[in-house]
């Protein structure tokens, strides 16, 4: 028997995620009537074929032309995709009045508010002008976020900036993910300059939405869940997740279990079966299957609304909706059928969702369960009731962790080593707390009923809270320093297949496949190798206390660091922990920046420095720490210039003494002297990057 027969859905899914593949991966800029002539043709080719009705061995002819027509749709909608993201953006020259429109929850942090917004129109030189474009909005000088609402319409003066950052780094980079999000810029303004216009603003979904998850947020809170407790209920509940400390996070991901405090798949569920017990007495009337069948489809996409449509919770919700109508219509569909619809279904929507982090791992996870869990819940058989619960909660994790751990080790580079320990205890609690948590948002007006649930809640939250901190705390939590390509993902995906197939088919030949696999993994190590020994790379990054200078030369490096506070900073050595994993570095050697008198560095004879001036094979950088002064007429040549202090100066003033091609900004500054220096550099031809907005700054030597 054909093992493709049952699976049309997919087959014709496999196709279409290819052509979105290619068609990022090439970005075409093709005419939409080439598409429908492709399709039309498909179609006059498949009518002749069923018309003369070919002879029954090529019968593969159907097959080809319809797979090559959902190839050829992914193409186009992915370039269709491509092309509203990666137009040309003009810059703005100066300061003008935007109307804008915020388009998520904005963020309090540091006395500022962040959101992501829409420029709707631009006021300059007199007019109103149309623009479409997103961008990253700032408004600082403001303790809460009654300054900006989802949804609201707002005047904002100032000048939007291309949104700048550098590639190569492997830790998180914010700036890398709003580009991909489709932010094109940014915008920090006073929070006077910033007015809301006054307007009777409709009521869309996301509005009605998030105004309903804040409702029920500022329900948690009257109840008395503050701190931890709080962040960790409203992550867990109503996705979140703006306000969880770095240090719980931290645990959380040591503990792989991070997925808990995103609102997905087991979220969902767990709503699915709360709203199939309250409901079940509609299936004794008459058309109550239906009714009650939209109920939970309604309520389910009003969850996924609340919880802010990400996208583990769209692949939920969808897959949830096609299983319920099945079970409407008396059908019990293929799971990697409906897997595969809502796919589909998806990529129809929005192309681009295939290369978010979220969906991919949220699929992986699913499409792991259903193939592995199986297999791996055989291995161990017992008739004890304990003992098979415990052992199909970790067949469970088990396959999750298979399916996903290579994306995982592309994306985070790291390992949760304790999983199934955490799985074990954390997945039940979750569960505990989201059932608890409805209980108690629904008899929140009750007060015997309601405080009962949210003590009970309470007590969860602090058992799940201090479980994670515990496990995060063990020594050897958590393995690091996995950086796979993009081929390597592919090869070890490949690897776990063969290794599948042949456990299930038996057959000697797959064992081939897979030790090619090992050695294609093994060709690729040592190709990483042999380039990395080639590289040669200076880096400036910015931490919360100062700045380090890096300079990479094969595996070697040496580390210039502006004073010991900055060697204790945490974000700045997890960021250069995880570059000399990435790079294979052998060796590195520590200097402190403020060292008076010439500095010997033992291994690299192409580095030197004497005061300020720091000599990096043939680039010299100038690191101005100290007060300029006004009369100084002696030229001193830099390519790169660090400011590290702000004593007055102008631009150019620093390009009539150093003649810099480029200004690196690490100091305090204040955000309106920073804007003011990067407008004057542009307009010298100089370039200019804030640190504290682009993180750090790298180039090849």
């Amino acid at each position: 028997m054909n093992p493709w027969r049952p699976l049309p859905l997919l087959r014709l899914v496999i196709p279409f995620i290819a052509g979105i593949v290619a068609g990022q991966l090439i970005n075409p800029h093709l005419p939409a009537f080439l598409l429908f002539c492709f399709l039309a043709a498909a179609c006059a080719a498949l009518f002749c074929f069923h018309l003369f009705a070919l002879c029954y061995r090529l019968r593969w002819i159907t097959g080809l032309i319809t797979l090559l027509a959902f190839y050829a749709s992914g193409f186009q909608f992915s370039g269709i995709s491509s092309d509203k993201r990666n137009r040309q953006m003009p810059e703005f020259e100066k300061a003008v009045v935007l109307l804008i429109r915020v388009s998520d929850c904005p963020v309090v942090k540091q006395g500022s508010v962040f959101a992501v917004s829409d420029i709707v129109s631009v006021y300059d030189s007199g007019a109103w002008t149309s623009f479409n474009a997103k961008f990253y909005l700032r408004v600082y000088g403001n303790n809460n976020n009654s300054l900006l609402s989802f949804g609201n319409y707002y005047l904002v003066h100032g000048r939007p900036e291309a949104l700048l950052f550098f590639t190569g780094n492997h830790s998180f980079n914010f700036r890398s993910y709003l580009f991909d999000k489709g932010l094109r810029y940014e915008l920090s303004c006073r929070s006077r300059e910033c007015m809301a216009v006054p307007a009777d603003h409709a009521i869309g979904l996301n509005r009605l939405a998030f105004a309903v998850r804040n409702r029920l947020l500022k329900i948690l809170s009257e109840k008395g869940l503050a701190g931890q407790e709080f962040q960790v209920a409203g992550a867990l509940l109503l996705g979140y997740v703006n306000e969880i400390d770095s240090r719980l996070k931290s645990a959380f991901a040591a503990s792989g279990t991070m997925h808990i405090l995103s609102v997905s798949g087991m979220h969902v569920g767990i709503v699915f079966l709360f709203l199939e017990t309250i409901l079940s007495f509609l299936a004794k009337f008459k058309y109550g299957l239906f009714i009650k069948s939209f109920l939970q489809i309604i309520c389910i996409w009003a969850y996924a609304a609340v919880t802010g449509f990400s996208p583990a919770v769209l692949r939920a919700s969808t897959c949830l909706g096609f299983l319920i109508i099945g079970k409407t219509i008396r059908r019990k569909p293929e799971m990697l059928n409906v897997i595969s619809a809502s796919v589909f279904f998806l990529l129809v929507m929005d192309p681009s969702i295939l290369s978010d982090v979220g969906f991919q791992l949220s699929y992986m996870a699913v499409i792991g369960i259903v193939l592995l869990y199986k297999p791996v819940y055989d291995l161990y058989v017992t008739h004890l009731w304990l003992p098979d619960k415990i052992w199909a909660l970790v067949a469970v994790s088990v396959a999750a962790q298979i399916a996903t751990f290579p994306l995982s080790l592309y994306y985070f580079h790291r390992f949760p080593n304790y999983f199934i320990v955490s799985n074990l205890i954390i997945v039940p609690l979750s569960n505990g707390i989201i059932l608890m948590g409805i209980l108690g948002l629904v008899f929140s007006s009750l007060p015997v009923i309601g405080n009962l649930t949210i003590s009970a809640l309470k007590i969860l939250l602090i058992g799940l809270n201090q479980s994670v901190l515990w496990i995060g705390s063990l020594p050897g939590a958590v393995s690091k320093g996995f950086f796979p390509n993009g081929l390597e993902v592919c090869l070890i995906y490949f690897f776990i297949m063969t290794i599948f197939v042949f456990l299930t088919r038996k057959k000697p030949v797959l064992l081939l496949w897979a030790l090619s696999c090992l050695i294609m993994l093994e060709i690729s190590e040592l190709a990483d190798k042999a380039n990395f020994s080639s590289q040669c790379r200076l880096a400036v990054h910015q931490g919360r206390q100062g700045y380090v200078i890096r300079f990479i030369r094969g595996r070697k490096e040496i580390c210039f660091y502006s004073g010991l506070r900055m060697m204790k900073d945490l974000f700045i050595a997890d960021q250069i922990g995880n570059e000399r994993l990435a790079g294979k570095l052998s060796s590195f050697q520590d200097r402190w920046v403020n060292t008076q008198g010439w500095q010997k560095t033992a291994g690299f004879p192409e580095v030197g420095r004497f005061g300020n001036m720091l000599a990096v094979k043939g680039k010299k950088i100038y690191i101005l720490d100290s007060p300029l002064s006004k009369n100084l007429q002696v030229k001193a040549h830099a390519d790169i210039l660090l400011i590290n202090r702000n004593s007055g100066f102008s631009i150019k003033q620093l390009k009539n003494i150093f003649s810099p091609l480029i200004i690196l900004n690490v100091s305090a500054a204040s955000h309106s002297r920073i804007i003011s220096w990067s407008d004057q550099a542009r307009i010298m031809g100089l370039r200019f990057y804030d640190l504290k907005s682009t993180g750090f700054y790298q180039e090849e030597l």
